[in-house]
């Protein structure tokens, strides 16, 4: 069938339809080899996707660029603002003379590059393959026209995404600071009416081991537990969900958790695989480790997950091989840290960090909301 040469959303006053054409008539199309235009300098690289190249070269001209990888990343285009470094793992397409670069950076997030390389199974480009490449494009004004729409989701985007990287400096900066460090009894930053000094305590005081065997239940759904996120449903699982394999998964043993329950992995532990179930009543895999405590939960899970703990945890950890070493129950339970002295200062350390996990949650929310209405404008607006 012939393809209908409009898009399905369009500005008003614009009635033409779009032309086919080879991506090599509408960009100039190089790579890091190409060092005809070259000079060295020492000049910075930044993109809308926030990537950062590193080279001793860089190319110098006043125009714009869309980057793409050739291995691996060519699924992840992003704009250089020239002047820009340049590597020979990257495609530069920089726009023809009545080409409007956010236009064409809409372009090239439409194909799907994801081509194999037959000796290595990775996704891979060549300048030709990029050359012959097939588009549909409208005229200059309509271009800009599209493109500054575009422009303004990835200005959206960007500042979301400054904002959460903000956000968890702060957060990283306030742990330093509300916690004792370097064997201090008390921390830098406390809230004003705390005085006494904290207490070092071993983990067998205040945590016992969770170990209910149970099946799935309307009480007790199945969870997933993953290293970045801790507790989440399994179909919030981004990858590795191998649930289909499980044979009779009603009568599968696992294990219970609760609502504010400390929960490691034993061998991904020195990975960050350490967090407070923020999610609720449910069933975990067998593998996992569990406890609870009756001190609050948030201000213990920012002693267990921070990064000096998970380095002094590894020393704990048995096993010849790395990949195969673990943190045994027992092992968790000699630890000790300094812990503030009453519940109520606990609490207070706590629910600032839940404030300030929730608004990152926040932006993380309203990030991926503006990427999906972008994703899904780009199917109405392209053709």
């Amino acid at each position: 069938m012939k393809k209908d040469l409009t898009p399905k959303v369009r500005f008003d006053g614009y009635k033409k339809a779009w032309k086919k054409e080879k991506l090599s008539r509408i960009v100039d199309v190089k790579n890091g080899m190409d060092y005809k235009h070259l000079q060295r300098g020492d000049i910075p690289v930044y993109g809308t996707g926030g990537y950062m190249l590193s080279v001793n070269e860089a190319l110098s001209y006043k125009d714009d660029a869309v980057g793409i990888g050739r291995k691996g990343t060519i699924d992840k285009p992003y704009i250089l603002k020239a002047p820009f470094w340049t590597v020979d793992t990257l495609f530069y397409a920089v726009p023809k003379e009545n080409n409007d670069i956010n236009f064409v950076f809409g372009l090239f997030q439409n194909v799907d590059w994801k081509k194999k390389d037959e000796s290595t199974g990775v996704p891979s480009l060549t300048k030709n393959a990029i050359n012959d490449t097939d588009v549909f494009v409208t005229d200059y004004v309509e271009q800009k026209t599209i493109g500054e729409y575009f422009k303004n989701f990835d200005d959206m985007i960007k500042l979301h995404q400054q904002e959460i990287d903000r956000l968890v400096c702060v957060r990283k900066a306030m742990i330093e600071k509300m916690f004792p460090q370097n064997g201090a009894d008390v921390p830098a930053v406390r809230f004003g009416q705390y005085k006494e000094p904290w207490r070092l305590c071993q983990f067998s005081e205040i945590f016992k081991e969770r170990h209910i065997i149970d099946t799935i239940s309307d009480e007790y759904p199945q969870l997933a537990f993953t290293i970045e996120e801790g507790v989440i449903r399994p179909e919030d699982k981004k990858t590795n969900k191998r649930d289909f394999l499980i044979i009779d998964k009603a009568n599968k043993k696992y294990l219970q958790t609760e609502y504010d329950d400390i929960i490691y992995n034993p061998a991904n532990v020195i990975y960050g695989a350490i967090h407070r179930n923020a999610l609720g009543k449910g069933c975990v895999s067998p593998i996992y480790k569990i406890f609870y405590t009756d001190q609050d939960s948030t201000f213990m899970e920012c002693i267990v997950r921070h990064p000096r703990f998970i380095k002094e945890i590894s020393r704990s950890m048995e096993g010849t091989v790395k990949k195969l070493r673990t943190l045994k129950p027992k092992a968790f339970l000699e630890k000790r840290a300094y812990i503030a002295p009453s519940l109520e200062e606990q609490q207070q350390i706590g629910e600032y960090f839940r404030q300030m996990d929730r608004l990152i949650e926040i932006e993380r929310e309203e990030l991926e909301k503006i990427k999906h209405i972008k994703s899904a404008c780009m199917e109405k607006m392209f053709v």
